[in-house]
């Protein structure tokens, strides 16, 4: 998905600050989950995550439109000219 949210122009330096976020937040992950283990368990750590990610599949599923069958060129496109996103097929 990430190649595909960046326009050709800029996709690179794009893709590389997507990447470094990425990074950013599996070190956030990995350096507070200890902390909170210590704190409030391992059952509530891992409710607390599960629900983070329940949560973060939940935005993704309603707001990342389905790109299938269109190349990056008719992505870039079709937003560029304003369009709304295409509906998701059921």
């Amino acid at each position: 998905m990430l190649s595909e949210i960046f326009p050709i122009k800029i996709r690179g330096l794009g893709m590389g600050a997507a990447v470094l976020l990425l990074w950013l937040v599996n070190a956030l992950v990995t350096f507070t989950f200890p902390i909170l283990l210590a704190g409030v368990g391992g059952t509530a750590t891992f409710l607390l995550f599960a629900a983070v990610n329940v949560l973060a599949a939940a935005a993704a599923a309603k707001k990342i439109p389905e790109t299938r069958n269109r190349s990056l060129e008719q992505i870039e496109e079709h937003f560029r000219a304003g369009h709304a996103p295409w509906p998701t097929p059921r």
